[in-house]
């Protein structure tokens, strides 16, 4: 019924159907046969066509337009906002997974999509400015719950003697590669700080550098160099200051992404 509503409000409001197909970007036989329905509907006529594709709404055209921006605004007001927001890897690999679970609620709410490093999506759940983050490192904050996805295996790969791209502080991948250098005794040479997962992979497909990614991130052609060790994907819910609706899509978005 909203389509043909939107449909209707759009042509009386800008004049013509093709104008009108234009602002709701569909053909204008869609148009036409929306408001033909609509007509069928109320059992009269919405709009006298003119000369020059121009349109005038006739009596019950404006009694129906008037009804059509009310209930427009109404379901407007009803419609809850959700953020999510991936870290840098999970939004390569987990985001596909979570984009059709989304998809299917897209009446009910209006989504915005972030992609940012691990503590700032952390911070950002704990003020309950996003509804679900997605994050790649074991933080723990007692305003949000955390929750395990699933794995990921992390890989040393690029050029063995090559300079060492690291992520920025507060990314997932670098408390991994700090813990790398720890663990391994790993002094390096040479580090450049890059912000951006992307970044780092178009280097090493260029053949520069070395760095610990990803292993469903590795380039086809780029040597691995052998060294790897396994670590968890997280969801971060915050405990509270959700509706249920927004608590049941995140609840359905985790299982998507855990599955």
């Amino acid at each position: 019924m909203f389509p043909l509503l939107e449909t209707l409000v759009a042509v009386y409001e800008v004049g013509q159907f093709t104008l009108a197909a234009d602002e709701l970007k569909v053909s204008q036989s869609t148009v036409s046969s929306r408001i033909a329905q609509l007509e069928q509907m109320v059992g009269a006529p919405l709009f006298v066509r003119n000369a020059k594709s121009d349109v005038t709404p006739t009596q019950a055209g404006r009694m129906l337009y008037q009804t059509a921006i009310g209930i427009d605004g109404l379901w407007r007001d009803t419609r809850e906002q959700i953020a999510v927001s991936f870290s840098h890897t999970t939004a390569a690999i987990l985001l596909p997974k979570a984009l059709p679970v989304m998809a299917r609620d897209m009446d009910g709410f209006d989504f915005a999509v972030h992609v940012m490093n691990s503590d700032a999506i952390l911070e950002q759940a704990s003020m309950k400015a996003v509804q679900l983050g997605v994050v790649e490192k074991p933080i723990v904050n007692d305003s949000v719950d955390r929750v395990p996805l699933c794995e990921d295996r992390l890989v040393l790969a690029g050029e063995p003697d090559g300079v060492w791209m690291v992520r920025e502080h507060g990314s997932g991948v670098r408390y991994y590669t700090d813990l790398y250098f720890k663990t391994a005794q790993v002094v390096p040479a040479r580090t450049m700080e890059v912000s951006s997962n992307a970044a780092i992979v178009a280097a090493l497909s260029a053949g520069f550098g070395q760095s610990l990614i990803s292993e469903a991130a590795v380039p086809a052609g780029v040597p691995e160099l052998g060294d790897e060790f396994v670590r968890r994907f997280y969801a971060l819910v915050p405990r509270s200051g959700l509706t249920h609706d927004q608590r049941e899509l995140a609840e359905t978005i985790i299982a998507a992404l855990r599955g």
